[in-house]
């Protein structure tokens, strides 16, 4: 058999560029730059921490009803208690402190008592009481009578500078509004009617304790 002869030079020209038309380098064989382009956005910064609150202060001075609340045990029932009542008249340039703190607290217990006296007086009267029950009731209005007593020799003794009288008096505002509870404990087949009012009440003598001791009044 013969040998075919070889293609002259131009076919053979054209076959090697067909070939190299055809031959597409299999996909991903192709390089892409992960540089970002004109549009790529930087990465995002870290939000910073919160700052932590600042701390409240507790010098007397610019807002001692706070600073000495803060020291009771109820203390937002202190501030809301206290700014319900008429505030003093101060003279020009001078501030509320401690004992003026003090005097607004005994001002809000003796509001609170007036209005449990009251209340107890026409729970005694009314026909739908339980009758064990009005005898514990009238000793509620005497013990609220004794309380206004020892709020008003508190007062006394604090305007003279007296700690020690000013510290037992308190103590026996508190007396009197557990005097209140004991009648309606010893019988317990009878409804605390009082229960609500003398809660409250026992929370408000307490933060006049702990404000008078807080401003070194008792």
């Amino acid at each position: 058999m013969r040998a075919m002869p070889p293609p002259p030079p131009l076919l053979a020209c054209l076959l090697t560029l067909l070939l190299a038309t055809t031959m597409v380098p299999p996909a991903g064989a192709f390089c892409v730059s992960k540089k970002g382009g004109a549009h790529s956005k930087p990465p995002a910064k870290p939000k910073p921490a919160p700052a932590p609150p600042k701390p409240i202060p507790l010098i007397p001075g610019a807002d001692i009803v706070r600073s000495l609340c803060l020291k009771t045990d109820y203390p937002d029932l202190c501030m809301s208690s206290i700014s319900k009542q008429p505030q003093p008249q101060l003279p020009g340039g001078k501030r509320l402190d401690g004992a003026g703190v003090l005097r607004l607290a005994m001002a809000a217990v003796r509001a609170k008592a007036a209005e449990a006296s009251d209340a107890a007086a026409a729970l005694a009267n009314d026909p739908k009481t339980q009758p064990g029950a009005r005898g514990p009731l009238n000793d509620c209005v005497d013990s609220f009578d004794d309380l206004a007593y020892n709020l008003e020799q508190a007062e006394k003794a604090l305007a003279a500078g007296d700690r020690g009288t000013t510290g037992t008096m308190l103590d026996a505002v508190r007396t009197d509004v557990d005097t209140c509870d004991q009648g309606f404990e010893e019988r317990e087949e009878l409804k605390k009617v009082m229960g609500k009012r003398d809660a409250e009440l026992a929370k408000l003598a307490s933060n006049c304790l702990a404000i008078a001791t807080a401003a070194g009044l008792r």
